[in-house]
């Protein structure tokens, strides 16, 4: 069973995977967040080693799945297991993970428009210790919040190394290169450029009605906590601009 597995922050376009490896390559399937997606397990596995039971529960399923299907590859796009780099390498040793990043303030503003942090909190700062951010978390609001998420996540997925990391702005922009280099890095994958391409030219997981602007539309303000968070780890990821 060969593994593929495609982590980020969310809102990342990780289900362009999901679609490109069902239905553009011919030897691979994909699902997206299958369950147990380890939605709020992951989180727990930051402060804790897993346990057999972990392993297996999260192991099983997907072998079973993948016996029902012909393909030699199974991927899966999951965003929640960016916390759990170290556990899919126990659990799958052969394993190739593939780390999505995207612009923080874009992320941040999409988030909010799925009202992350506002009906709902996800990654909290006691799940990682940080105890700066648990002393800020009721004060803050939802996108200093939604700062310290994608700056948590992206520094938590970089301790564990993943074997490649995509930019999101190579994906979807420019001349979109990244898509072939992680289809050209799996030399035994099936596929059609070209249908790969048209793919390319088509959006995915696109928000609807967005009520919350983009950066350039914040005022100071915003932009001034966006940055006193995240500043350090967008300049790391090489989001200078």
């Amino acid at each position: 069973m060969n593994t593929i597995f495609v982590t980020s922050t969310g809102r990342t376009g990780t289900d362009f995977f999901t679609t490109l490896f069902n239905d553009y390559v011919s030897n691979a399937w994909s699902l997206h967040e299958p369950r147990p997606a380890f939605r709020r397990r992951s989180h727990q596995l930051i402060k804790r080693k897993p346990t057999l039971f972990d392993k297996y529960y999260f192991k099983i399923p997907r072998i079973r799945w993948h016996r029902s299907h012909g393909e030699e590859w199974y991927v899966e796009t999951n965003y929640h297991l960016a916390t759990a780099i170290d556990f899919l390498r126990e659990v799958f040793p052969q394993t190739t993970v593939i780390h999505v990043i995207r612009d923080g303030r874009d992320v941040v503003t999409s988030w909010l428009n799925k009202y992350r942090y506002i009906t709902n909190d996800h990654l909290l700062p006691e799940h990682v210790g940080d105890v700066e951010a648990m002393k800020n978390w009721k004060s803050w609001n939802p996108l200093q919040k939604l700062a310290w998420y994608w700056k948590t996540i992206n520094l938590l997925a970089g301790q564990s190394e993943p074997d490649m990391w995509l930019r999101f702005e190579d994906i979807f922009a420019g001349d979109k290169k990244a898509v072939f280099e992680v289809l050209d890095r799996f030399k035994s994958l099936d596929y059609d450029a070209a249908q790969v391409k048209q793919l390319l030219n088509k959006k995915v997981n696109k928000t609807r009605t967005p009520f919350f602007p983009g950066y350039e539309q914040w005022p100071s303000l915003w932009k001034e906590q966006f940055h006193e968070i995240a500043g350090d780890a967008m300049k790391r990821f090489g989001y200078t601009e």
